[in-house]
């Protein structure tokens, strides 16, 4: 997988100063041609989707555990609910 640092903060106002990063080529993103930059507006877009995805994964699994021991607790209050026991891995 190529490595890519973009140093562009939004994919609508660009500083045409600024340069790209790609698998350690450097290039002035002044000269590069049109696809390029709506390929690098792209990139930006998924990251940041990928940036809240994860954050939303990271609030799921934090929220699963939680209700993991809340339901352990709550079984736990209950004797003999458990049908049996079974055997651990």
């Amino acid at each position: 997988m190529p490595t890519i640092s973009v140093p562009l903060k939004d994919a609508t106002v660009i500083d045409t100063n600024q340069k790209l990063t790609l698998d350690g080529q450097l290039y002035a993103f002044a000269d590069l041609p049109p696809v390029a930059h709506a390929t690098l507006a792209s990139i930006q877009f998924v990251e940041a989707r990928l940036q809240r995805l994860r954050g939303e994964m990271a609030v799921s699994q934090t929220a699963h555990v939680a209700y993991a021991r809340a339901l352990k607790a709550e079984l736990a209050k209950t004797p003999g609910a458990a049908l049996s026991t079974m055997p651990s891995p």
